[in-house]
Parts: C-alpha cells; sequence; structure tokens
C-alpha cells in the first residue's frame, strides 16, 4: 500500500514537472512553449509565417487553417523608437522567441478590454496558440513577391484575352433565356434561383465558411454588362456562405463544384432588393452571372 502510494505521488510530480513553465512578454503577456526544437530564431527585418487558433477555452473561435493564405509579417527592430500608444503585439513578441516547427500559447486576459471579440463576450481570457511555420529574410521575401507578380500578370493577361468569348457566350444565353429556349435546361431553388451549369466541375465542392474562388461576368436583364473579373484579369476570392456577397452568389455557388462553370439568374429578392443599387444596379433588378470556380475548399 505504502508503495503502491509513493509510486502515485511520484508519477504526480513527474506530469508537473514536465509541464511548461510559464513565461512574460516585453509586455507583460503570460504565454507557455510548448516545442522548442533549438532551430534558429528570426531576426528584425524577417518576415514570419504561422498558423494560429484563437480559443475561448477549448472552443476554437479562429483557426487561420480554413484561410486561403498563411498569415505572416515583418519583425519590426525593437530597439527602434515607438510611438508610446502603439503597443507591440504579443504574437511579435513570441514569435521572435521561436524556430520553425515551434509552437507557443499566448494567454491575453480580457478583464480589462472594453469591446471584446466576437465569440468572448463572456469570457475573461483569450488563448492564441501558435505555430511558427517559415523565416524569410527581407530580401528573400522581395524575390517571392516579384515572382509571384510575374505569375499574376501572366494569369491576368490570359483571362483577359477571354473576354470578348465571355461577352459574346453570355449574350447569347441570357437571349436564350429570355426566349425560353433554355426552360428545360435550367433548375429552380426553392428561393426562386434559377441557374443553368453549363460544365460540371471536377473537383470538391465548396464548403460554408470555407474560401472559394470565382471568376464572373455579370449582366443586368437588358444585356448591359455592369462588372466582370474578366476585363480585370483577377478573380474574387470570399467564404461561402457568411454573407460577404449577395444571397443569390451564396446559394448558387454552393451547388457547383471546383472547375465548374454556370449562369445564375438571380431574382431582386436575392441580389439588391427593391432599392438596387444605384447607380449601376437598378431598383428590382434581376442580376445575370456567367460564373467559374476556380477554387474551392
Amino acid at each position: 500500500m505504502r508503495i503502491t502510494l509513493f509510486l502515485l505521488l511520484l508519477g504526480a510530480i513527474l506530469v508537473a514537472s514536465c509541464q511548461p513553465e510559464k513565461q512574460k512578454t516585453s509586455q507583460g503577456y503570460e504565454y507557455i512553449v510548448h516545442k522548442s526544437a533549438g532551430a534558429e530564431k528570426p531576426n528584425s527585418g524577417d518576415y514570419v509565417y504561422f498558423h494560429a487558433y484563437v480559443r475561448n477555452g477549448d472552443s476554437v473561435v479562429m483557426n487561420t487553417r480554413t484561410q486561403p493564405q498563411l498569415p505572416h509579417f515583418q519583425l519590426s527592430d525593437p530597439t527602434a523608437p515607438k510611438d508610446p500608444a502603439q503597443q507591440a503585439s504579443p504574437v511579435e513578441d513570441v514569435l521572435r522567441m521561436l524556430g520553425v516547427g515551434d509552437s507557443a500559447t499566448i494567454f491575453i486576459p480580457l478583464d480589462t478590454v472594453k469591446n471584446k471579440p466576437a465569440g468572448f463576450e463572456d469570457a475573461a481570457m483569450l488563448y492564441y496558440d501558435i505555430v511558427l511555420v517559415d523565416i524569410k529574410t527581407n530580401e528573400e521575401y522581395m524575390a517571392d513577391m516579384a515572382k509571384e507578380r510575374e505569375v499574376k500578370m501572366a494569369e491576368a493577361e490570359v483571362t483577359m484575352a477571354r473576354l470578348p468569348e465571355i461577352e459574346a457566350s453570355a449574350a447569347d444565353v441570357l437571349k436564350k433565356y429570355k426566349s425560353g429556349a433554355l426552360a428545360s435546361q435550367i433548375k429552380t431553388t426553392a428561393s426562386g434561383l434559377k441557374y443553368l451549369i453549363q460544365e460540371e466541375g471536377t473537383g470538391p465542392a465548396p464548403a460554408l465558411g470555407k474560401p472559394i474562388t470565382v471568376h464572373y461576368h455579370g449582366l443586368l436583364a437588358d444585356g448591359k454588362m455592369f462588372d466582370s473579373s474578366f476585363g480585370r484579369g483577377e478573380p474574387i476570392e470570399f467564404p461561402l456562405g457568411v454573407g460577404q456577397v449577395i444571397p443569390g452568389w451564396d446559394e448558387g455557388l454552393s451547388l457547383m463544384k471546383q472547375g465548374g462553370k454556370a449562369t445564375l439568374f438571380i431574382p431582386y429578392q436575392l441580389a439588391y432588393g427593391e432599392a438596387g443599387s444605384p447607380p449601376v444596379i437598378p431598383p428590382k433588378a434581376e442580376l445575370i452571372f456567367y460564373v467559374e470556380v476556380v477554387k474551392a475548399q
């Protein structure tokens, strides 16, 4: 019995000794380093790339892994003069002490915060879990940005070259829609959205709340083009189903897959309503969108 009790006490002591110790940032925020493999730490001026979970207790309120781009920023020079009103981020303080692959949790008390972030209205503490994914020098970062611009410019040129083809195709579909020639091919949802699938995608279906990348060409019912991403050569990206676009888009795009092409015939109730969006969208305007799902998650 005494041996068993001793082993239990020893086990408790060993578990307690394995718990990482809390440390403090330069601003006094507490944090715990979970993993420190001894990799090289970033220097001032470097760009740090990381993933983060923002938690209210065990509930994850924000997860950067669902975002299309890896969060990153440039580390400032801690010795440079600063505006006293601008306090450094505790996240930056902790990332300075991590190497690639290292992880930590920052404890941010909310008792002194007047306007608590969404999801933390009744919380006393915000937990910020971070993992340092990559470090780039300023020179490496600038070189990567230059390459990225070249790729985007090349892609934009190809996309803009398609505009005359898209314009002709969209005008033809609208003409057939008005004449009733597409009646047997068009489907209508319970909300009143009409849609014509012109090419089934072979990629994943978009998930609610996840980023979706879309090219589009928008027409009014009279055939006037009011907006087109093909003309700019760059698609738009937004989380699906969270109200960042008109309801007809959220619903219509949820019916598609990556690589899919379709035309959405959106009644004004699912677009800009009775008032429209002057001066571009008139009142009670039905909108016709040709859309292509470039990427879905």
